[in-house]
């Protein structure tokens, strides 16, 4: 019958009711229940407690979970092998790891870093601001060598990798989180802060990598508490802790008012100048014998000593930073390479400016290019800049997404007009851009992977693949039988080569200062014999340095030109 329920089932009808005009019985059926007991997972099992998941599953998710610890644990062991063969190379780059060592072992036995390598009589405090070096002298009590120093920076060089692989798995997903987090242990500026000897900045790399990482989650207590310990890394790093918090400020209480975001952040670049400054000015020079900074005159015109007007600033400091312009491009170019130039995307990549001009105004052509360790700190940033670059990318597409879904209802009903062209369509540019960008969302991790792994042919993880890494010549024997001839205790003055094993347990002083006051008990060298600085001899040369004062020789090894000497008077 016309509107009849089909979904109705008749019962029987009796005969005699049909028969007598009464109304038909219908029987309405029993409701069903679309019930069906769970289907156990491809993995998993079902019990009386639901379904459990399998084992295959559960393993998965605990891999994903670890995976942050398990790069970072990759990374660590890289690291340390690199400068650990190094040091026992005895290739120190510089006197950095023997200055650190004698600082740190003064710290393990509750004294002031007094750093006779540095200056005789000078506190380390007095040359660089990083009272963050006392954590590590409880370690080094325990484990009195400069390879505790090494392991410890291949420590906090790899930490970072955890918060940038965790916060890209997070937002990204599991593989190109994975991919980043590798990139990242992979990433030459890393490697060469882990192959060069020892330096105060490695405390702030696991920091920045966690304060940032707290910022691309939008937690702002981490992210505010994270970038703490910069203050007592280094004075140039202590810069970034208002800016960090300017950030936070501009935006949980200024969103959306652009002008009060740039005033804010330009109240935090003010105030983390002003700390540096104040740090350089009054802080160090207390703890300097001198009652200065000994670094300014690496500023060039920024030298207070020269008394540029501003006028000169105006036109010297432009000067200084075009100076070696060729190397500085290239040490901008490899430092955005690694990460795919996606760094460019976020505003965090800003947060590099300040180290890279620090370091391209200095006079000091060392500071310009990719060697030591000057990349560390612009090199993690841009890697949670690309990290934030692609959660930006990503959050965009998806609310633009969401725009376009809301809007389908409502023109569902609608007849559809054929499209006219828009007079206010995007350029071409920006349609470039966006196909840019919709590449490096998709491809943007594996490119950094690759690219990281392209440029360790170029840089010191190449070293690992010669024979000459793992099995040191007679030269390196050499060296090590002359340390052995030093006493533990006493002065010694020595070259950068024993300079980090005689710091672990004597008061070492480096060969080539010009202000040692007291002639040391031992002379401990490896220099080139064909000069002896114009003396026929090892002997001759010990005597002109210390006139008036008698050595004797306790070990030489001529063919390897090791000598040790004693004080005899």
């Amino acid at each position: 019958m016309p509107g009849e329920s089909k979904a109705l089932d008749t019962g029987s009808i009796p005969t005699n009711g049909e028969a007598a005009g009464l109304p038909l019985a219908v029987h309405l059926p029993e409701p069903r229940h679309e019930y069906e007991p769970p289907q156990p997972p491809a993995n998993g099992t079902v019990t009386d407690a639901g379904i459990q998941p399998g084992r295959s599953n559960l393993l998965g998710r605990r891999l994903r979970s670890a995976a942050p610890w398990l790069i970072s644990a990759g990374a660590f062991f890289i690291y340390s092998l690199i400068s650990v063969l190094r040091y026992e190379r005895r290739e120190s780059m510089s006197w950095d790891l023997g200055i650190f060592t004698q600082a740190v072992r003064a710290y393990a036995h509750f004294q002031a870093p007094m750093v006779n390598i540095r200056g005789q009589n000078l506190d380390l405090l007095g040359d660089h601001w990083h009272p963050i070096l006392m954590l590590l002298g409880p370690v080094f009590r325990v484990f009195p060598s400069p390879i505790t120093l090494l392991v410890a920076q291949s420590f906090l060089l790899a930490l970072a990798a955890v918060p940038l692989t965790r916060t890209a798995m997070d937002l990204l997903g599991p593989r190109q989180g994975s991919a980043i987090g590798i990139a990242y242990g992979l990433s030459w500026g890393v490697v060469q802060a882990a192959n060069f000897d020892f330096h105060e900045v490695a405390f702030a790399v696991p920091a920045l990598a966690f304060s940032l990482c707290a910022y691309i989650r939008r937690d702002d207590a981490r992210t505010v508490l994270w970038s703490l310990p910069l203050l007592f890394v280094k004075e140039d790093l202590a810069l970034l802790v208002p800016v960090i918090i300017a950030m936070v400020v501009a935006r949980t209480r200024l969103r959306g008012r652009a002008g009060y975001q740039g005033a804010a952040i330009g109240v935090g670049v003010a105030c983390g100048a002003l700390l540096t400054s104040f740090l350089v000015k009054v802080v160090i020079p207390h703890f300097n014998p001198d009652n200065a900074y000994l670094y300014w005159k690496e500023g060039g015109c920024l030298d207070p000593g020269q008394h540029a007007g501003l006028g000169r600033l105006m036109t010297c400091v432009p000067g200084q930073l075009l100076d070696g312009l060729g190397v500085k491009e290239r040490t901008i170019l490899l430092t955005l390479l690694p990460v795919a130039f996606v760094a460019v995307r976020s505003p965090l990549v800003l947060l590099a400016v300040p180290a890279m001009l620090a370091r391209f105004v200095n006079v000091g052509s060392a500071y310009w290019g990719t060697d030591f360790h000057y990349s560390v700190i612009p090199m993690v940033i841009v890697f949670a800049a690309a990290v934030h670059g692609l959660v930006l990318m990503k959050e965009s597409r998806e609310a633009a997404a969401r725009r376009q879904a809301s809007r389908k209802p409502q023109d569902q009903h609608r007849i559809q007009a054929p499209p006219q062209p828009s007079r206010r369509s995007g350029s071409p540019v920006q349609g470039w851009l966006r196909a840019v960008g919709d590449a490096q969302l998709k491809h943007g991790a594996v490119a950094m992977l690759a690219v990281a792994a392209a440029l360790t042919q170029s840089f010191p993880l190449q070293d690992l693949w010669h024979h000459e890494t793992w099995f040191p010549d007679a030269h390196v024997a050499a060296v090590k039988r002359g340390e052995a001839a030093v006493p533990s205790g006493v002065t010694v003055e020595t070259t950068v080569t024993m300079l980090p094993a005689l710091a672990a347990r004597t008061e070492a002083l480096w060969i080539g200062n010009p202000n040692i006051v007291e002639p040391p008990e031992y002379e401990a060298f490896d220099i080139d014999r064909a000069g002896w600085n114009g003396q026929p001899s090892a002997l001759d040369f010990v005597r002109s340095r210390h006139p008036g004062y008698g050595y004797e020789q306790v070990f030489a090894d001529a063919a390897n030109n090791v000598y040790v000497f004693r004080r005899t008077d």
